[in-house]
């Protein structure tokens, strides 16, 4: 009996322990399986972290980028603006340049008083109208004017309303010719039309009874009322002259007859008259 109950309590303990050792085991798997879990989470939080880097360098970076961007375009932009600067004050110089040029050349070719071709435009122009007249077959003409009685004037009222008389007659002519002709001053009171592309004698004829009557309207200036006429003399290319001073001179001639009998009319160029005003 003893042997069987002393026996009993030893199989008991033998079991008991076996038992314990599947549930230690159990533990301690339990625990490496929290280990491992732990350990996962770190990583997903190290590889968080690094994401983040990641995204902050990344945002850095493109903002870097902008950056530069933005300055290269700025300093792009600025760099235009200063060719279009310089662009516009060298095209402002060009022009003030070219309108200094063409003052010089204006002042240079017109009459300072009326602003009037002055002799040597009108010596240009007239070579220009006969070249094209020989071209197209037609006549150039040539007017010389002198205001009648305008000394007297100039004397007894002043140099002032003298020159002021000049320029309302160089008006007054202009107003009376085609665009394409041409009215200058030779100075004093002498003025010459040039008639480019004429047909006839008879032309020239027209346009000198068409200023005549202009120029008999009396000139209102400084509360005086003035009455001047004109002496003109007429010379064509190339009936009477082979070349412009021919021309010229022969208009010249013309005009010195009509003074002689008195002015205010016209004169056709004549070799003859002018072979016995000589003699």
């Amino acid at each position: 009996m003893k042997s069987t109950v002393s026996g009993h309590p030893k199989g008991e303990a033998s079991t008991t322990a076996a038992a314990l050792i599947p549930r230690e085991a159990a533990l301690v798997a339990r625990e490496q399986s929290a280990d491992l879990r732990h350990q996962a989470a770190d990583l997903r939080e190290q590889l968080a972290d690094q994401r983040e880097q990641l995204a902050d360098q990344r945002e850095e970076a493109l903002r870097t980028a902008a950056e530069r961007r933005a300055h290269s375009d700025t300093r792009l932009l600025e760099a235009n603006e200063n060719l279009v600067v310089a662009a516009i004050r060298s095209q402002t110089m060009t022009e003030v340049a070219e309108h200094a040029a063409l003052q010089m050349t204006l002042k240079a070719e017109r009459d300072f008083l009326t602003g009037l071709p002055n002799r040597a435009l009108l010596t240009d122009r007239l070579a220009q109208s006969i070249a094209l007249a020989q071209r197209h077959g037609k006549r150039v003409a040539l007017m010389y004017l002198d205001l009648d009685n305008f000394k007297d004037i100039n004397d007894s009222l002043g140099h002032t309303v003298g020159d002021r008389l000049l320029q309302s007659a160089a008006r007054r002519l202009e107003k009376s010719i085609r665009h394409s002709d041409t009215v200058s001053r030779h100075g004093g009171d002498e003025f010459v039309v040039l008639l480019s592309e004429v047909e006839t004698a008879e032309d020239a004829v027209l346009a000198a009874e068409k200023l005549i009557k202009a120029m008999a309207e009396p000139h209102l200036i400084d509360g005086h009322r003035l009455n001047v006429t004109l002496s003109i003399g007429i010379s064509l290319y190339p009936d009477d002259g082979a070349d412009a001073e021919a021309i010229l001179t022969n208009a010249d001639a013309a005009m010195y007859h009509v003074k002689r009998k008195g002015g205010n009319s016209y004169q056709e160029f004549d070799p003859d008259k002018r072979s016995a005003d000589a003699g």
